[in-house]
């Protein structure tokens, strides 16, 4: 083993080791080995080693502040715990010459050194630095080029319907490196995704889904269960890339609803049901309208009802203009007699829109396959790069244009047969179900200032 020299007065040591996915998968690089080697190094010359901090799994090319044992070094290093590091090679310290500079500025100014086990570098004259950027380059080189051979290799495997890790998502296996379904938990999705369009609440959705499975799942995870566009097949941008364990018309409405963030004002009160919250939309200033209660007393002191209301938030700190707060029973009597009326005008207008767009269909997938061999000739230098935007701009737009024109083809009339003896139907609900049939079948209540209704169904 070579023994280099160290300056005098130097003894404590920082031991860095790194190895990233890519590498383990391509190269086998090993941790063990380095710390092995690091460990016989910092023993062959007398130096006490403060910590070893290892970064697993990590890239280079990322940025360090990404790398959290880098960061608890740097962090040593400003305490003045540690005289040196220590790495095998340059590589395994950075592959990005800015980012090398900015984390040397920080060892300067704390008189902390460097040195690699396996490499002789000598930062103290210009050719020697020369040598260093040089090196660096190289490395930023082959791991950008190593990059793109691997995502070259996945980008093979997803178009294949091959999966890319060993992981996936609750209701989905993997057979033969393809996704298959997993009934049991499918089952637990599906139901996780009726029940939150119904109560519109995640923390409830939660806590029925581990009263039911015995499932705990945190609404942090829910809620990338239910953005998670694998349930309806659709993955990396590829449709039917998997089978689907949701249909599509139910998932997007669970997403328009937690678009609205109305988990925020639901399931906090088990013994109280808003019927619209997460739908009344403040006219003025856009501000989804939070409920309130108001209880009215007899003459002999019992109550007499309790009211619930809506408001405006920013009405109280002065951002909007609106004066109306809309009383919950006077709504649900309105939609009542007005829904079946709305329904019928939603649907004219659907026919009407359907009726006014081109009769002839765009073919998407033809306009991003020509997008795509746009972009290798411009890739292989065979397109000039103001040709290659002027085409990709009015592939683009043409593109934009059928999309609305599949959009406008794809909506769906309301059934209106749902609103078939409604009164009777509706009166014999629990508050619950009441909440549960406004919720799958509007998607806003719009209050203008002067207290007027207007409604948005569900297009799903």
């Amino acid at each position: 083993m070579k023994i280099k020299r160290i300056d005098d007065g130097i003894k404590r040591a920082a031991l860095y080791a790194r190895v990233s996915t890519e590498e383990q998968a391509m190269h086998g690089v090993s941790l063990d080995a380095q710390k092995e080697r690091l460990t016989q190094y910092a023993k062959e010359n007398g130096l006490t080693v403060v910590d070893l901090y290892v970064d697993e799994g990590i890239s280079a090319r990322k940025r360090y502040t990404a790398r959290p044992a880098f960061m608890r070094m740097l962090e040593d290093v400003r305490s003045g715990r540690i005289d040196i590091i220590i790495f095998i090679k340059l590589d395994r310290w950075f592959r990005n010459i800015a980012d090398y500079y900015e984390v040397q500025a920080i060892l300067d100014r704390h008189k902390v050194q460097w040195l690699t086990t396996e490499e002789e570098y000598d930062t103290t004259t210009a050719n020697g630095r020369l040598a260093l950027n040089i090196k660096l380059a190289i490395a930023q080189d082959e791991s950008d080029r190593t990059s793109e051979r691997i995502k070259f290799v996945f980008q093979n495997m997803v178009k294949e319907g091959r999966v890319i890790s060993g992981q996936t998502s609750i209701g989905f296996a993997i057979e033969n490196k393809r996704i298959v379904i997993d009934e049991a938990g499918a089952e637990l999705v599906r139901d996780m995704f009726h029940h939150y369009i119904d109560c519109r609440s995640m923390k409830a959705t939660s806590r029925y889904l581990l009263e039911k499975y015995g499932k705990s799942i945190d609404v942090k995870t829910m809620k990338r269960m239910l953005m998670n566009t694998w349930y309806i097949g659709e993955a990396y941008g590829i449709k039917d890339w998997c089978p689907a364990i949701m249909d599509e018309p139910t998932f997007r409405l669970a997403n328009s609803i937690l678009l609205t963030r109305s988990e925020r004002h639901s399931g906090t009160r088990s013994d109280r049901v808003y019927l619209f919250t997460g739908l009344v939309t403040c006219g003025c200033c856009g501000r989804r309208m939070t409920t309130y209660t108001c209880n009215n007393k007899n003459a002999d002191g019992s109550i007499r009802q309790n009211f619930v209301y809506y408001r405006c938030p920013a009405r109280t700190m002065h951002l909007c203009d609106m004066s109306k707060q809309l009383n919950q029973d006077k709504l649900e009597d309105w939609l009542l007699k007005n829904v079946r009326i709305e329904a019928d005008r939603y649907n004219a207008d659907i026919e009407k829109k359907k009726k006014a767009a081109p009769r002839k269909t765009v073919d998407t997938a033809k306009i991003m396959a020509k997008i795509e061999k746009l972009k290798d000739l411009y890739l292989s230098d065979l397109l000039p790069k103001m040709m290659y935007e002027r085409e990709y701009l009015a592939l683009s737009a043409a593109l934009e244009e059928a999309n609305r024109q599949q959009d406008v083809m794809e909506l769906k009339p309301i059934d209106t047969s749902i609103f078939d003896d409604l009164s009777d139907t509706y009166d014999k609900l629990t508050d619950s179900s009441r909440k549960a049939f406004w919720s799958r079948i509007l998607q806003q209540i719009i209050v203008s200032p002067d207290g007027d209704f207007s409604i948005r169904f569900n297009s799903f």
